[in-house]
């Protein structure tokens, strides 16, 4: 990396799709990249394996969170469980809440960037995954307000919607709804991204001088499916 952007890179994406190629994507800028697994069902087990990966790069610049979904089936809302809308919802957000309260005395005094990753179709709902849809934007609005709280520090977060075949092979074969004023795929740049080369570029950007007036943003990676505000 040429020193606009983040070198110290957390990962926490744990099982989600896209988590390898995005890894790779920011190691051959230049980033040295941790990587979390599973964290545990606590906060003290998430502090505690942000801590040594935060050991083990020396600082922290960056870190980059994503919920792998849970692997249920799509299902009508009318069907849902009080046990499916937990399992979909609650242990996932509860971790990205995690995440971020571990990393906040890592940014505090020196400043950084949050990304968090989620499905890009939760911008504009989905049938049959209201569980999903749900905890993104949960997600989505976590990060605003975090931003808002923790600007003062110079900590600056963004939400990065993904398309739906990036972001992980539970909404690969899902029925997201057609785009009618665009018309079938391919989408408007005529290709799909990739984790490798864009999400990693993108994610980059968003940590570099270049991004340093920018908090609390909503960007949707799909080659431009959905044009959303």
């Amino acid at each position: 990396m040429d020193g606009t952007v983040a070198t110290r890179v957390m990962l926490a994406a744990h099982g989600l799709g896209p988590g390898d190629a995005l890894a790779l994507g920011l190691e051959q800028q230049g980033a040295k990249v941790a990587r979390l697994g599973a964290c545990g069902a606590s906060r003290a087990d998430w502090q505690a394996a942000v801590d040594a990966a935060v050991r083990d790069l020396g600082d922290l610049d960056l870190v980059v969170h994503g919920t792998a979904l849970p692997a249920s089936q799509p299902a009508d809302l009318d069907s849902l469980s009080l046990a499916d809308w937990q399992q979909a919802t609650s242990g996932a957000l509860f971790e990205t809440l995690c995440c971020l309260q571990a990393a906040l005395p890592h940014l505090r005094e020196r400043g950084g960037t949050i990304v968090v990753l989620g499905p890009s179709a939760a911008l504009v709902g989905a049938p049959g995954l209201v569980p999903w849809i749900t905890l993104a934007e949960a997600q989505r609005t976590l990060v605003k307000a975090a931003a808002r709280q923790w600007g003062v520090h110079s900590i600056r977060l963004h939400w990065l919607g993904l398309g739906s075949a990036l972001y992980g092979d539970a909404l690969r074969d899902a029925h997201i709804p057609a785009v009618p004023e665009l018309g079938p795929p391919p989408p408007a740049l005529g290709r799909v991204p990739d984790a490798h080369a864009d999400a990693a570029a993108l994610v980059a950007l968003l940590a570099g001088r270049g991004a340093a007036s920018l908090t609390g943003a909503t960007l949707n990676l799909d080659g431009g499916d959905w044009m959303v505000p």
